[in-house]
């Protein structure tokens, strides 16, 4: 089998979870016989030679790469990345209106991008179930060419140590935020104001953008001493793996994660989890975390308090190793193309 993996240009360049699902399920695919390889826009394809190519992100960002793959008869692999906090119907209602206003002289959104997308592909594979029922009902797409393959995590996180980190930087048992530093996304603000207002020891890892609401942060960081900010450490670091396991609890006040693979990375390493309760968090983490509200800075203050004050018993660790490790998901993976082509004839 030879597929070719593809998503939007500026991946390698902004990093972040697609990057790592993109990479690691490409490794795994690999290890088990799957001739993968990352498309290069200044490459000239044969594309005949390739069994399918399997699309990561359903955005502005990725639509031209999908539609010229579509055109050019090849089949295509969606997976979305999608999250809408509205109903479905009520999605399913504002795209309508748009293709309808784009019809009479162009108007686009990115649910419309999305939407387009999942009806060129002839398999959708979303990270979540609740993201599954959502492009079904929103989007009209056929159950038959749905399915979930979930995110996973590589196994080194499980043998994480704090002593690396202690080393380099003499904390451990602080808060710990994985991410990058101006998304307006990530809801990186509201965290920062309680950590100052509850005076809790914390560290901020992250690729800092230049933009006001990254401005706005490193203002708020540069004024609390006890707030660490560390401006990115590579998805490989032995450093990111050690901050992992010498934290207290890991947050994540994002607006809606999918599931949040530095969240999962944290939990493996044995650190608890305080994260967002949208985008189809609870599938991963299920009792084992606390969960907050990313529109209420009471609640993330009501619950960092929580998480923090709950002893470390382990379980979110084995239960991560136990079902979402990327080899497991590569596996999914793998067994979703097999039936497709063997359905294609």
């Amino acid at each position: 089998m030879k597929v070719l993996f593809g998503s939007f240009s500026a991946i390698s360049v902004l990093g972040g979870g697609v990057e790592v699902q993109v990479r690691s399920l490409a490794r795994v695919l690999r290890q088990k016989g799957v001739d993968v390889e990352l498309f290069n826009p200044w490459k000239r394809y044969n594309l005949a030679e390739f069994d399918l190519f399997h699309l990561f992100g359903a955005h502005l960002g990725t639509y031209h790469l999908g539609r010229a793959i579509k055109n050019l008869g090849m089949r295509l692999v969606l997976t979305p990345v999608f999250y809408s906090r509205h109903s479905a119907n009520r999605v399913k209602t504002a795209v309508g209106l748009a293709l309808k206003f784009r019809r009479r002289g162009g108007f686009w959104t990115e649910h419309t991008f999305c939407k387009e997308l999942c009806d060129m592909a002839d398999l959708v594979l979303t990270n979540t179930i609740e993201e599954l029922k959502m492009i079904e009902q929103a989007f009209d797409v056929s159950e038959n060419k749905l399915a979930v393959v979930p995110n996973g995590v590589e196994e080194r996180f499980y043998n994480a140590t704090p002593e690396l980190f202690i080393k380099e930087f003499g904390l451990k048992d602080f808060i710990l935020y994985v991410g990058h530093i101006g998304w307006g996304r990530k809801n990186l603000l509201p965290l920062l104001r309680v950590v100052r207002k509850i005076e809790v020891p914390a560290v901020i890892i992250g690729p800092v953008l230049n933009n006001d609401y990254s401005q706005k942060c490193q203002e708020l960081i540069s004024s609390t001493p006890f707030i660490k900010l560390i401006p990115g450490l590579p998805p490989e670091s032995p450093l990111l793996e050690s901050a992992y396991a010498a934290c207290d609890t890991f947050v994540l006040p994002s607006f809606y994660e999918t599931p949040g693979l530095a969240a999962l990375e944290a939990a493996l390493a044995g650190a608890k989890i305080c994260i967002t309760k949208y985008g189809g968090t609870k599938e991963y983490f299920g009792d084992f975390a606390t969960y907050l509200e990313p529109f209420s800075e009471s609640s993330i203050e009501q619950a960092l308090k929580q998480a923090t004050t709950k002893p470390k018993d382990f379980q979110l660790k084995e239960h991560i190793r136990k079902n979402f490790l990327w080899e497991s998901c590569g596996s999914k993976l793998l067994e979703q193309y097999t039936r497709f082509l063997a359905g294609r004839g």
